[in-house]
């Protein structure tokens, strides 16, 4: 699997599962040759995470394991003692650990600060962040001494982040991109459709191959064996480059699908 800032190019996501459902996709993801796996704090589901990994029969070193520390335990208070209980319920230290949202500007350096911390405890393999602006990936990355590896952030061709993604580039730092396939919408634009029946993919591969083929990771969520084998089929082909020009087209700068209150007015510049 190729790899960017180590970490595996397609991975597979694991929200809004919980429970068994959590446990059973991650099993099946895994069985399939998957190590990528994300989670976070908010998710609830770090525990079922662990007990699937575990359950695989393979080494905790054979996985690439993606969380992330949840908006109300960045501070002081919480930080560290979040850090540890997820390193528990994962079976052990995360290879990716992301502050999931930008704390607010009294907490940011600190929270930055104590994300470092934990990487020097052992508590995570590499850091990073996640939803933040290319201001905010300057900041982090100045903060850090260059320590972020890694932004995860909303992409697909119905979002135009061709701005953000020039300055993570700039600065070292490897994008992700949750929800690849923008819960579904992604699938419909007529590019789309037109280049899929053109080559013989299916839209979903499509959409998740130009994703791939700027570098930036995808992390797709899905509990279907035949979708996750689609998802590993996108590392197979290569889009031209007037496929990839007609998909990124499609994007506006409001495309989200994912925008909550508190993000207004913060992602940009």
């Amino acid at each position: 699997m190729p790899r960017v800032n180590g970490i595996p190019l397609l991975g597979a996501g694991t929200y809004p599962l919980m429970g068994e459902d959590a446990r059973r996709a991650v099993l099946m993801a895994v069985e399939l040759g998957i190590r990528h796996i994300d989670t976070a704090q908010m998710y609830g589901n770090e525990k079922e995470v662990g007990r699937a990994l575990a359950e695989s029969g393979l080494p905790r070193s054979s996985f690439h394991v993606v969380t992330k520390v949840d908006p109300g335990n960045v501070g002081a208070s919480r930080f560290a003692a979040s850090v540890a209980r997820s390193v528990e319920d994962l079976g052990g230290p995360a290879d990716l650990l992301l502050i999931h949202w930008p704390p607010e500007e009294q907490e940011f350096d600190a929270a930055l600060d104590r994300l470092m911390a934990e990487k020097q405890k052992g508590h995570a393999r590499a850091i990073g962040v996640s939803n933040f602006s290319p201001a905010m990936m300057r900041r982090a990355q100045a903060r850090c001494g260059g320590a972020i590896v890694n932004n995860q952030v909303e992409f697909h061709p119905l979002l135009d982040q061709s701005r953000l993604l020039a300055a993570a580039r700039e600065l070292g730092i490897a994008l992700s991109a949750y929800s690849p396939l923008a819960r579904g919408a992604a699938l419909k634009p007529a590019a789309i459709a037109s280049v899929a029946a053109r080559i013989g993919r299916s839209p979903s591969e499509v959409v998740l191959r130009w994703i791939l083929q700027q570098g930036v990771i995808a992390i797709p969520m899905t509990t279907k064996r035949e979708n996750a084998l689609s998802n590993l089929s996108a590392l197979g082909f290569e889009l031209t480059a007037e496929d990839m020009a007609a998909i990124s087209a499609i994007g506006t700068k409001q495309g989200r699908t994912i925008s909550p209150a508190w993000m207004n007015g913060r992602w940009e510049p």
